[in-house]
């Protein structure tokens, strides 16, 4: 009974809010109401054959991907980037626990990353890291791992270079700036093995062509899981 009353207490004086809409949400409710939580259109990619699954599309010309899927779509002004963006942003690590444990179910009825062997993300700089406290990608591809009963790794590529944000601009642009921001400092762990590459937001795809050529080249077979995928190139 009291700590039925302390609860309540502490729901008045510090209640929980909707990350997509900021109305006041209950304890159970996990990050999003309900409303918003409906709002979140999921791509269903790991689903579609290879033929017509759009985030391997993108990719045509750019890298060889074996597979490639995300969760979500990720489109301005959606509950899908206001989730991401306090995830990135805002101290709100568990939101990527959160993803990762929602896509690692949809994966197991799936089995579309059958074969992988080796979960890795995409490395943030150190100065970045250190400045937001984590990486975003960690727990979701965490949860990944664990899902397809692999090993999880961070230290397999490094990101050398220290740029300034990506998302604005244009494929040419990434590929340039992006140019040796990245090096593999493991080459025996990963030769002969089926990775994944974990991300966050896929939009021209040009680090993950960076990180997935450097893998490849060291004899790897490399794909792509990502919690959103973007349109705007």
């Amino acid at each position: 009974m009291r700590f039925s009353i302390f609860k309540d207490i502490m729901a008045v004086l510090f209640p929980k809010y909707c990350l997509g809409c900021t109305q006041i949400i209950g304890d159970n409710l996990p990050f999003l109401c309900v409303n918003c939580r409906h709002e979140l259109r999921q791509t269903h990619f790991d689903t579609l054959p290879d033929s017509e699954n759009p985030m391997i599309k993108k990719f045509w010309g750019k890298v060889s991907v074996e597979k490639a899927a995300a969760l979500l779509y990720y489109e301005k002004g959606t509950v899908s980037q206001r989730l991401i963006h306090v995830l990135k942003y805002h101290n709100r690590e568990q939101v990527g626990l959160w993803l990762g444990q929602w896509y690692a179910c949809e994966l197991a009825q799936s089995h579309y990353f059958q074969g992988v062997e080796l979960v890795i993300p995409v490395p943030l700089h150190p100065k970045k890291k250190k400045k937001r406290g984590y990486n975003q990608v960690t727990l979701f591809a965490r949860e990944i791992a664990t899902q397809l009963q692999v090993p999880y790794m961070e230290d397999i590529l490094i990101k050398q270079q220290y740029n300034s944000a990506q998302a604005k601009k244009h494929w040419l642009e990434r590929q340039k700036s992006s140019k040796e921001q990245f090096v593999l400092k493991d080459t025996t762990t990963i030769a002969g093995k089926h990775i994944l590459l974990v991300d966050d937001i896929v939009t021209t795809g040009a680090t993950l062509t960076q990180c997935a050529t450097l893998l490849i080249g060291a004899g790897a077979k490399v794909s792509f899981a990502c919690m959103a995928y973007s349109n705007d190139e």
